[in-house]
């Protein structure tokens, strides 16, 4: 993909208003979100004329933070050995199929491809996981109705 396909799609979401846009061009797929506005900051496309700092006189004075919350989550524990079996896409991850019911799957219970190990609401619908292959539930990596990223590691078989 271009770079300047890609500030052109930056500056559609920045006039837009529209939260996230994805395209995909030639097997590339993009997505961009975005961010709401940090306290005592107002990032360039948003603020007003004169007030406008650059992105690198900004990184200067702000260093970088840790990632928060589920992302520091993953980023800081080590994932066990095994088959371990990730979120197709960004949502919030559910252990049982409404509250109060029980889980899917506990550790230690044996699962055939194709079992429901939870559900990932994204976009108000609710997206069944399936097991990817036979195999035992070793480790269960995220909470009940915690958020969770594109590609994060849920469950780890044995």
């Amino acid at each position: 993909m271009k770079l300047e396909t890609l500030e052109k799609l930056i500056e559609l979401v920045r006039k837009s208003g529209v939260h996230q846009v994805e395209i995909e061009d030639g097997g590339v797929r993009m997505s961009v979100t975005a961010s709401a506005p940090h306290a005592g900051f107002m990032p360039p496309a948003f603020a007003p004329q004169g007030l406008v700092q650059t992105q690198q006189s900004y990184a200067a004075q702000v260093p970088p933070s840790p990632p928060v919350g589920a992302a520091a989550a993953v980023a800081s524990k080590p994932i066990p050995v095994g088959k371990v079996l990730r979120s197709p896409f960004v949502g919030t991850f559910y252990r049982s199929p409404s509250p109060g019911s029980d889980y899917f799957v506990e550790i230690g219970r044996r699962v055939r491809k194709g079992d429901t190990l939870c559900i990932v609401e994204a976009m108000k619908l609710m997206n069944e996981i399936e097991a990817e292959c036979d195999g035992v539930i070793k480790e269960i990596l995220v909470d009940n109705e915690s958020p969770v990223e594109f590609d994060q590691p849920l469950f780890v078989l044995e």
